[in-house]
């Protein structure tokens, strides 16, 4: 009886090989009886090689005894599971897959078979990974845009307050740019801005956060500051780093930049309170001389610095 139930499967089989979803059908205990050519193409393994195993030759190892027991737990109560699910090809790479699982029921309500019917989505989960990157990042220069930098920043705060340690803001403005865009063009324009975007990454901390707000104007978040002079000497570092010349593809350039530095919880405790007062600080820089920072609301810090009170 149940040979002539893999007969009528297989088939069955020659309607189902043109689908282009993938296709398992199991016995009772759950050994596979028959996979569609999707199934092989998908997995790597071919019917002879799978037949009378279980579907845990495709296991990949990331979802949890737990995860399964539930899965089982809602075939047993409705008849049916669809999920998302992580398996692992015969190559052995880990792709993502829908998944749909039916029990197969006879007259009297006995499972016979399940139908198990799948997708790959590695395409999709990867789209929906570009399109991540491309609304939380700017796309010349790869940093944090905008939105980001203020999610990261309210995350910082928030683990500061927790913490009781300080988080400094730093608000940078490119001295001089225009010139230099309208002089060389808009594309070494944007090289200068990429290869600025290199320079601040490189001078600060591995965990800092960095974006580019728009135009010529970059953010740095420093976390886990125990004084505001920290973000001072950051400040500086980044000062000397832009100030060196730039080659672009053999013309040199030399802009500076001015910095605005607000700290948390002196400045305020709300981002953009903290945003607009170190805005207000480089832009009290800016006017003073280029190649200079200003704290918003700091003491005097190093009056060899520069640093200087911005109200």
């Amino acid at each position: 009886m149940e040979k002539s139930r893999e007969q009528g499967w297989r088939l069955i089989g020659g309607f189902l090989d043109h689908t282009a979803e993938a296709i398992v059908i199991t016995d009772a205990r759950t050994r596979i009886v028959y996979v569609n050519r999707s199934f092989t193409k998908v997995t790597g393994y071919t019917l002879k090689e799978v037949a009378g195993k279980t579907p845990r030759i495709l296991h990949s190892g990331r979802q949890t005894a737990a995860f399964y027991a539930h899965l089982w737990k809602c075939i047993k109560a409705t008849g049916r599971w669809q999920g998302e699910i992580w398996n692992r090809r015969k190559n052995g790479e880990v792709y993502p897959e829908w998944l749909s699982i039916t029990a197969v029921r006879s007259s009297t309500g006995k499972v016979e078979n399940y139908l198990a019917i799948f997708s790959d989505i590695t395409l999709r989960k990867r789209e929906e990974g570009e399109l991540y990157e491309l609304a939380t990042h700017d796309a010349l220069t790869g940093l944090p845009n905008r939105f980001f930098f203020s999610e990261r920043f309210r995350h910082a705060l928030a683990q500061a307050k927790r913490a009781g340690h300080l988080v400094g803001l730093l608000y940078l403005d490119l001295d001089r740019f225009k010139p230099v865009n309208d002089s060389l063009g808009h594309k070494y324009g944007d090289k200068l801005l990429q290869t600025v975007a290199r320079r601040i990454k490189r001078s600060v901390r591995e965990g800092d956060t960095i974006a580019r707000l728009g135009g010529d104007e970059f953010a740095v978040i420093l976390e886990h500051l125990s004084r505001p002079r920290d973000a001072a000497a950051t400040a500086r570092k980044l000062l000397r780093a832009i100030a060196r010349p730039f080659l672009l593809d053999g013309h040199k350039a030399t802009v500076t930049a001015s910095i605005g530095i607000s700290v948390y919880p002196l400045d305020g405790d709300d981002v953009e309170i903290l945003l607009k007062r170190a805005d207000g600080a480089m832009y009290r820089a800016k006017t003073g001389r280029s190649n200079d920072y200003r704290f918003w609301g700091a003491p005097d810090i190093d009056s060899q610095a520069g640093v200087q009170r911005a109200r």
